[in-house]
């Protein structure tokens, strides 16, 4: 077992530590998130818990080096990944024979990179991105999801089986309703026990009811009663919805932001969306009260870095690399083309780069990698305020 995620985490101390030690296995920890890729071939482990970040990040190098690379080699890769999805899906016969010709003219190189003996990946602490998801499966990598929160000890549905986008099925025990966020009715519930089941439903606030849930926070009675309501369920805070009897997670109802005409926009999806792009490292949308959504996005600067070099941008920092309009101009292009699957009030019609990326140690992000949204409109509240004053759409 390699892990990432800090013993404080609850996910971790769970998944990563106490079911690892009484299964009577290595756990090995990485020195930081920068040196994992250098870790994995180094510890050749067989099972890794971790969020949605790492595989992103893998996902990122790997589509970068096929864009460097040949028009052969890009042929070759696009048809591997065809390749991979349609034995995911269950063909065989001829595809068989592909898959095997894939992996060795590409997903081998892959599987090397993760030290050749992983026979599990498990994703949790924040939705993992369809895309990404659908590509590990193409090269033969699992990974499973779940979703729980501390308070639910820290599970309430797991992925047995390789759905993707969706966080899996309620565990035996355990009920989780939706509740609609107008009418605070709940819509659907499902118990662990009756899985499987073909129910589907709209979104709505995810609550929980089991003994997993907490008994309570220490000494604040008020929270208690904010977070467990008189009929016992637990408030998430998340919103989410059943799809065919397993739970797909949305985002943080505080998260959603509603714009100048009323609609409700949930930034993470379309965030997960940007962070498939290879110039882009972290992005966070804004627009709350506003009559269009914008984002602050920070770029990947190894790969601007490259571009620079082969086309011979002169700078010192990357502060002076992304004031090059030819830089800009790169990333205006990558939201026009991921912005025209998105509805109108969703689209991003500006932004604005930032020199820095955002740290545990700066404060931006939590140890598992979620983005503190207020602690980033605070810091960057001067940028946020240009972008709206900005007359350039």
């Amino acid at each position: 077992m390699l892990t990432i995620i800090t013993l404080c985490n609850t996910f971790e101390r769970t998944a990563g530590y106490y079911a690892i030690i009484s299964c009577g296995a290595e756990i090995y920890y990485a020195e930081s998130v920068d040196t994992v890729s250098k870790n994995m071939p180094e510890v050749k482990p067989t099972v890794m818990i971790s969020v949605p970040r790492l595989f992103e990040k893998i996902y990122n190098l790997i589509v970068k080096s096929v864009e460097d690379g040949s028009d052969t080699k890009k042929k070759i890769f696009n048809w591997a990944v065809e390749t991979g999805h349609k034995y995911a899906s269950g063909k065989r016969g001829f595809v068989s024979v592909q898959k095997k010709i894939a992996d060795k003219l590409v997903f081998d190189k892959l599987k090397e990179r993760t030290g050749g003996h992983v026979r599990l990946f498990v994703s949790g602490g924040a939705a993992l991105p369809p895309e990404i998801d659908d590509f590990f499966k193409a090269a033969g990598l699992t990974i499973l999801q779940g979703y729980g929160l501390t308070e639910t000890s820290p599970v309430m549905a797991a992925n047995g089986e390789e759905v993707t986008g969706v966080v899996g099925a309620v565990i035996p025990g355990v009920t989780v309703g939706i509740m609609d966020l107008t009418t605070n009715e709940i819509i659907a519930q499902i118990s662990g026990e009756d899985y499987p089941t073909n129910l589907s439903c709209e979104a709505g606030e995810i609550l929980c009811k089991g003994p997993n849930v907490m008994k309570g926070y220490w000494q604040n009675e008020e929270a208690t009663k904010e977070m467990i309501d008189e009929d016992g369920w637990l408030h998430t805070g998340d919103v989410g919805r059943f799809v065919e009897g397993n739970l797909k997670i949305t985002d943080r109802i505080k998260h959603m932001i509603v714009n100048a005409g009323g609609k409700n926009i949930y930034p993470g999806p379309i965030e997960d969306m940007f962070k498939t792009s290879k110039w882009i490292d972290q992005i966070v949308i804004v627009g709350e009260a506003q009559n269009y959504m914008a984002a602050l996005i920070v770029p990947d600067f190894e790969a601007l870095a490259k571009y620079a070099k082969a086309n011979g941008l002169d700078y010192k920092t990357d502060e002076v690399l992304i004031s090059h309009q030819e830089i800009k101009d790169i990333f205006k292009k990558e939201m026009r083309a991921f912005s025209k699957d998105l509805a109108s009030h969703e689209k991003i019609r500006v932004f604005r780069l930032l020199p820095q990326e955002f740290t545990v140690e700066t404060g931006e992000i939590t140890p598992t990698m979620k983005v503190k949204r207020r602690v980033v409109s605070e810091k960057y509240a001067a940028e946020i305020a240009s972008i709206f004053k900005d007359d350039d759409k």
